[in-house]
């Protein structure tokens, strides 16, 4: 009798983990969920570089000035089912977002010229020429992914 209880102890403990095992995936997950990318496979393969229209997949640009309404910020991420593009410009009162954002952003981005091997005064100066950005900022965050996988991140404080 002992033996049944045991035997059926055991077969009913590996169901049970056999069926928990089954339950971690998410049937709906919401839109805004992050998409993991793979580094070592987006380095590797010469046609996902070929293939991206820019230097880099991920442009997150943060610039602050004194006072209310002077922000001016950029959200451009290319993944590999989708792209997100906005742009926040207080001080013009431009917002735009999707394919709209995208299409003010890729011109600029094409006249960048920087890499990950660019200094950091250098990649400040080019991006704010680019963007046509006051130098007096209190704030300048930038956070670029590249080609290769490289995330850089660039911090200026006045």
């Amino acid at each position: 009798m002992l033996k049944k209880v045991s035997v059926l102890s055991v077969s009913f403990a590996a169901l049970l983990g056999l069926a928990a095992c089954n339950n971690d995936e998410v049937e709906s997950p919401p839109p805004e969920a992050p998409v993991e990318d793979n580094v070592d496979q987006q380095s590797t393969n010469n046609e996902n570089d070929q293939n991206m229209a820019f230097n880099f997949s991920k442009f997150d640009l943060d610039v602050e000035y004194k006072g209310l309404n002077n922000d001016y910020e950029v959200e451009y991420e290319n993944e590999k089912d989708d792209m997100e593009a906005k742009i926040d410009d207080e001080a013009n009162d431009n917002h735009l977002k999707g394919n709209e954002a995208f299409d003010e952003l890729s011109p600029q981005f094409e006249k960048l010229t920087f890499d990950q091997n660019t200094s950091e005064e250098d990649v400040v100066k080019e991006v704010s020429k680019v963007f046509n950005l006051k130098n007096d900022y209190e704030s300048f965050e930038l956070e670029i992914r590249f080609a290769d996988g490289t995330e850089k991140e660039y911090n200026i404080n006045k």
